[in-house]
């Protein structure tokens, strides 16, 4: 299973800008947030005026990074690797999370350091103070026994080090193709079940 390089830390790219930068950057989006709550009461007879200034209070305070990859670690030992090409991160709300809009990979690793299976799918969100990520649309795993899930929304719980889901999967053996609904796993996918099996087809 290979991996790309190209992509950034996000750790690096959230304190690359000094304090005074943050500060000023701070100032001047209240100012805006002020300016633009000013306009949107004053035209609030506008309908498409109200939405394009609440579209744009609605963008202040996001933090948006290109070519991201983010290492998660348990005692120092590296346990997987998330890469985006974006990654857009709310820091302001009540729940703090990160949104991976153009698609999110990763990979998980063994205690050798050595990649046990890869994820893929369109659409990400990260839950910081929860620890758990939610990928959805196309979700794919992969294990080094060429064994592969399908389903359309995984859970990946940190703190469990889990990967689950109770929706409808399809998982490919070099043996056989296997339905069901509710999947749950450790987070390598090598040791995994299958909730409710609705069928299953030999391929030799």
């Amino acid at each position: 299973m290979k991996q790309t390089n190209k992509y950034k830390s996000w750790g690096q790219i959230l304190t690359s800008s000094s304090s005074s930068t943050s500060t000023l950057a701070l100032t001047s989006t209240l100012a805006l947030t002020l300016t633009l709550t000013s306009i949107f009461t004053s035209c609030k007879k506008d309908p498409e005026k109200v939405k394009k200034v609440s579209k744009l209070i609605s963008s202040l305070g996001v933090e948006k990074a290109t070519d991201v990859a983010i290492s998660y670690t348990d005692s120092g030992i590296l346990k997987a690797k998330i890469f985006s090409p974006l990654m857009e991160r709310y820091p302001q709300k009540a729940e703090p999370y990160m949104e991976m809009k153009k698609g999110v990979k990763g990979y998980f690793y063994n205690p050798n350091g050595e990649v046990e299976s890869s994820l893929t799918a369109d659409y990400g969100i990260s839950y910081e103070n929860r620890k758990i990520i939610e990928v959805r649309n196309n979700v794919k795993v992969k294990n080094t026994r060429n064994e592969e899930l399908e389903t359309e929304k995984l859970t990946w719980d940190q703190r469990s080090e889990r990967i689950y889901t109770d929706n409808f999967i399809k998982i490919k053996t070099p043996d056989e193709i296997l339905y069901g609904t509710g999947f749950e796993s450790n987070q390598n996918f090598t040791r995994y079940r299958i909730k409710n099996l609705k069928g299953r087809v030999s391929i030799k």
